[in-house]
């Protein structure tokens, strides 16, 4: 009984792991395939607390194509965020599914690609999802140039503050001083009261 109770827990931990991953495989993916015998990419998005590290594999569900899990590489640490495979020797055809999966226990899956094709040789690589250069080192600069800005702005409104912060002190000193001639001379009556009974 008590077994049957530890393979129940054991097996919904398993499904349960791949739910609470939130990498999500981005290439190869339907309209990102592989050509076979070139380098190939592999790339993702990954949040803290993703398992890592794990193992990349290639899979066909139904093993039409491959007799079982066809391994890429092993201990990929999931914040890399891309891995290249390197001269793909898989058949030329479609309904390959990249796989990560746990380095110790590959039936626990954290991430699956979307079906993809292997391609003839010759055949031109697919344009991947990536950010442009350009855009992204004129956001740079753009980003360069408000900084420097806000340095300057920033400048100008530290004098400020330092000029009104002087102010303000120089008059909290005053009214300090108000302040305790008033209690003085507060005491010193009090006391000639006293001494006068």
């Amino acid at each position: 009984m008590f077994s049957s109770f530890t393979t129940f827990v054991v097996a919904t931990l398993l499904l349960v792991a791949p739910a609470l991953a939130t990498i999500n495989i981005t290439v190869p993916s339907s309209s990102a395939y592989w050509v076979q015998n070139t380098s190939n990419p592999i790339q993702w998005s990954s949040q803290p607390g993703d398992p890592s590290p794990i193992s990349i594999i290639v899979t066909n569900p139904d093993n039409s194509i491959l007799n079982g899990p066809f391994s890429i590489h092993e201990f990929v640490n999931i914040t890399d965020g891309s891995f290249t495979v390197t001269n793909v020797t898989l058949r030329v055809d479609k309904g390959f599914f990249v796989n990560f999966v746990n380095p110790s226990n590959a039936s626990q899956i954290y991430a699956q690609s979307q079906p993809f094709e292997v391609k003839p040789p010759g055949t031109n690589a697919a344009a991947l999802p990536t950010v442009s250069t350009t855009s992204t080192t004129a956001s740079s600069t753009s980003t360069h140039s408000s900084t420097h800005s806000t340095t300057s702005t920033s400048s100008a409104s530290d004098a400020s503050f330092s000029s009104n912060l002087n102010a303000a002190m120089g008059s909290f000193d005053a009214n300090v001083a108000v302040t305790h001639m008033i209690l003085v001379t507060g005491v010193l009556g009090a006391i000639g009261a006293l001494a006068g009974l």
